[in-house]
């Protein structure tokens, strides 16, 4: 999996990244709004954890502009802003799921890997090419 971190919170984003390319995915990362636009315009990404809280700009804004891009990436906000208007938002605006810190990095991926699950293999657990 090719994952974006977008995250300002250096402890965060640096356990993040480690425990997502131990288990052997590819992962960048992006720790303001400036270069979190950057990578989102250059790159295409299977899943994008993004931060609501960001210096330089609002969470949100880059999920407005991911989806008026029409770019398939998969979006799981991971924000401390846990009120129930906070979360309709982001899933109003087109994020796949969204997860307040704190948070197990075991359920992170969990939802990560259900999020690509549904984008490229339409919720299935099992590939099949004919009869194999």
């Amino acid at each position: 999996m090719k994952i974006l971190v977008i995250e300002d919170e250096q402890a965060l984003y640096e356990s993040i990244l480690a425990y997502f390319t131990g288990e052997g995915n590819v992962c960048e990362h992006a720790a303001d709004f400036e270069a979190a636009t950057e990578k989102i315009e250059l790159y295409t990404y299977d899943c994008i954890l993004l931060d609501l809280g960001l210096p330089g700009g609002e969470g949100l804004e880059l999920l407005s502009r991911l989806k008026k891009m029409n770019k398939k990436d998969g979006v799981l906000i991971i924000s401390a802003r846990h009120s129930l208007d906070d979360r309709l938002s982001g899933l109003d605006l087109g994020a796949d799921d969204y997860l307040v810190k704190p948070f197990h990095l075991s359920e992170l991926k969990a939802r990560v890997s259900a999020i690509i699950r549904r984008k490229n293999f339409d919720g299935d657990n099992i590939i099949q090419f004919n009869e194999i």
